[in-house]
């Protein structure tokens, strides 16, 4: 049903009814490498789960190189279009890294998605905190979780809060996640996790 590569961020492969569906993109640099897994395993559709460039940096590529639907919350479109610029970063390092330009991708190649929709059979689910419009996709007791949640050695962690947009909202989307008990949690960074993990650490968060 799933596999994933990791272009700088897990970047995930879903078998459905409709065929394949790609969740993100991976970073820029590396965009050449998810357009051949993505040619190769015939992918139908991109949904990307939030604007950080590790995730949709090489969206607009694989829109002009496969003119796949692309999904992604109201929310992020804006600064995947470029029209609202991405938050500076208040890392020296690591914020310029993750503030590299990313080509924006056309408003054209954008198709919004809402909690409640369903895309090729998963169910979207809105997870925000890390960005405003952070989505994930559930099904059959699975959740791509992308970066609400990292995960050490299969337990769950909070990513690190200078790249998050709002972490009071990041906390309470770990204990909505806890809350629709998935089996298998799977990440924007780290191993897969679980509900039990997942459940600890929005009880230690106290949310």
């Amino acid at each position: 049903m799933l596999e994933y590569r990791t272009f700088g961020a897990n970047t995930y492969l879903l078998q459905t009814d409709e065929g394949p569906l790609l969740v993100d993109s991976g970073l820029a640099g590396t965009r050449e490498k998810v357009l051949g897994w993505a040619r190769g395993a015939g992918v139908r559709a991109v949904l990307l789960t939030h604007h950080h460039p590790d995730h949709a940096g090489g969206a607009r590529f694989l829109w002009e190189s496969l003119g796949l639907p692309t999904y992604a919350h109201p929310l992020d479109l804006p600064y995947l279009t470029g029209e609202t610029p991405r938050p500076t970063l208040p890392v020296p390092v690591i914020g310029r890294f993750l503030n590299f330009p990313v080509s924006p991708v056309p408003r054209a190649a954008l198709q919004t998605l809402e909690e409640g929709d369903t895309l090729m059979g998963w169910q979207v689910v809105h997870l925000p905190g890390h960005t405003p419009g952070q989505i994930g996709l559930m099904r059959d007791g699975v959740l791509v979780a992308a970066d609400a949640l990292g995960s050490r050695r299969g337990q769950a962690v909070m990513g690190p809060p200078f790249f998050t947009a709002d972490m009071a909202q990041a906390q309470r989307t770990v204990r909505k996640i806890a809350d629709l008990a998935p089996r298998e949690v799977y990440v924007g960074h780290g191993p897969v996790t679980t509900a039990e993990s997942v459940r600890a650490l929005a009880d230690k968060l106290g949310v």
